[in-house]
């Protein structure tokens, strides 16, 4: 959600005549735009700035040869602004939207890694934040001054673009740059994370068994639900949770990597491996610490054993994200396996106490035959439940939607307590891409909100030819009706259905109304 959110609040910088010169981004909803001082100059000045065609007021002007930034100020703005962070981590994955490119008159999105942070000549021997694309084909260019840069770990803006750094990177001004010399930043970043400390879905009863397990030395926790049911949100929180106790706290996202990886364990493994250490800022070694032996697994264990567990001084809460990409690949078994082996060392090896597995998945295709060869029957697993008609409320409030309990309960007349669900229909309605009213329209249409939501799971239904006739079976009926327990258990993990009793009827009125349609009932 939060880069749909950056990307919402990131505009061009244009002059009269509609020339760009740059971009910008909002960092407050009272119209607080942060650009760059010489793409302001470039334009002429802040009298001829020009954003979605209105003139702004000046709040702050850098100097170009020192603190490159710009506070400009949008009248009548109706928004919100980015997530922002001063704080940063070199050899995390950056993100970043900019008007430079003509073929993208609506934004070029680019994508690399923060490198480090040193100081610059050419900006006053002020630190600036090193950039290293991934592509040439994505190369910073000048309209790329003021792009706001995106953490993609930590979910926040920690810098904007100032210059580019040969083809293949850029110099970004931190945050902290802004912070030093724009005493009004200082509301805007506690704003953020008072905002982020106080967006728990549930109650913390839940919240303390999760965090229970984290405490664990050598626990393990296991978070099954369905696409878009609120996972990774949930490890997000888990890890910042650990942070807070002074953890380390890694998130390995399984989609992230190219599918071929998965074919062979070696290059899996050392990727595995090379992840972690990179996030935790050690050096990777895997030419030094990684032995030829036989068996993979136990140069992956040795990795672990011999010098990353030891290189730190606290216990690492490791989030595995997205796990079931792999099980249909033939490295499953081993890897599975592999983290069975790990939680089971907890008891005769003190060092495997520092780890503290989050693990994370979809579905459970892979079912092993060995139960003692699996991590995904043992320590603590987590249920996400629905949300109910208080924490929705809440979720409006922190988005400060004047709702009171009428539109609540038209929400979740149509989309019940799904946690995405609901969360996508409030961040659309706060960011007034969407009233209410139109959204629950063609909430179950092809134009509507969910219809990639809705698709996805149609797919998958399609490939099940007797979840399909399950699925009709239970839109068809008025009222809860009975059917065969093993398809009834399968949807409902797939949270399309829930159980009254023995017999189930729709998760929600969505997908009532959608798979009636679809299946011409």
């Amino acid at each position: 959600m939060n880069w749909e959110l950056v990307k919402a609040c990131t505009v061009a910088i244009a002059t009269p005549e509609g020339y760009i010169q740059g971009t910008g981004f909002f960092i407050s909803p009272n119209g607080h735009l942060l650009t760059c001082a010489h793409v302001v100059e470039s334009a002429g000045g802040w009298e001829n700035v020009r954003v979605k065609k209105q003139g702004v007021e000046l709040v702050y002007l850098g100097d170009r040869t020192r603190d490159d930034f710009a506070i400009l100020q949008l009248s009548g703005y109706q928004g919100q602004g980015v997530p922002l962070s001063p704080t940063f981590a070199p050899g995390n994955q950056f993100r970043s939207i900019g008007y430079g490119r003509s073929d993208f008159p609506e934004g070029g999105t680019i994508e690399g890694y923060i490198t480090d942070a040193n100081s610059h000549s050419g900006f006053g021997n002020l630190s600036m934040l090193r950039l290293r694309v991934m592509a040439d084909a994505q190369q910073i260019i000048g309209g790329y001054s003021g792009s706001p840069v995106f953490d993609i770990e930590l979910k926040a803006v920690v810098g904007m673009i100032a210059a580019y750094d040969n083809t293949q990177g850029g110099l970004a001004v931190p945050l902290t740059t802004v912070q030093e010399n724009w005493a009004g930043l200082e509301s805007l970043l506690h704003r953020e994370l008072t905002s982020e400390l106080e967006f728990p879905f549930f109650d913390q009863a839940f919240y303390a068994d999760c965090y229970k397990e984290v405490n664990r030395p050598g626990g393990l926790i296991r978070l099954r639900a369905p696409l878009q049911w609120g996972k990774t949100y949930l490890m997000s929180q888990i890890l910042d949770y650990g942070t807070q106790q002074g953890y380390k706290a890694v998130r390995v996202d399984f989609q992230e990597p190219e599918k071929k990886l998965f074919n062979t364990p070696k290059p899996f493994l050392q990727w595995f491996c090379a992840s972690i250490a990179r996030k935790l800022y050690l050096p990777e070694k895997l030419a030094q610490r990684w032995k030829v032996t036989v068996n993979n697994n136990i140069d992956c264990t040795n990795y672990f054993e011999e010098y990353l567990l030891p290189a730190i001084n606290s216990p690492l809460v490791l989030g595995l994200d997205n796990i079931d990409v792999i099980f249909s690949y033939h490295i499953a078994s081993d890897f599975l396996a592999l983290l069975r082996a790990w939680y089971d060392k907890r008891t005769t090896n003190p060092i495997w106490k520092k780890l503290r597995l989050v693990i994370a998945y979809s579905k459970e295709d892979y079912i092993p035959r060995d139960r003692n060869r699996s991590p995904l029957n043992v320590g603590k697993g987590i249920e996400i439940p629905e949300l109910n008609r208080l924490q929705v409320q809440n979720l409006a409030q922190r988005l400060q939607l004047p709702w009171n309990g009428e539109q609540v309960a038209q929400l979740m007349a149509m989309v019940g307590g799904h946690p995405w669900l609901v969360k996508e229909a409030l961040d659309r309605i706060a960011r007034r891409e969407l009233m209410l009213k139109e959204l629950l329209k063609i909430a179950p249409t092809e134009e509507g909100l969910y219809s990639d939501h809705l698709l996805r799971h149609w797919s998958m239904l399609q490939d099940n030819r007797e979840l399909l006739a399950a699925m009709r079976q239970v839109v068809a009926a008025n009222a809860p009706v009975k059917i065969d327990p093993e398809k009834a258990y399968k949807l409902r993990c797939m949270r399309l259905v829930k159980y009254m009793d023995n017999d189930v009827l729709p998760l929600c009125n969505l997908y009532r109304l959608y798979f009636r349609d679809r299946l011409s009932v």
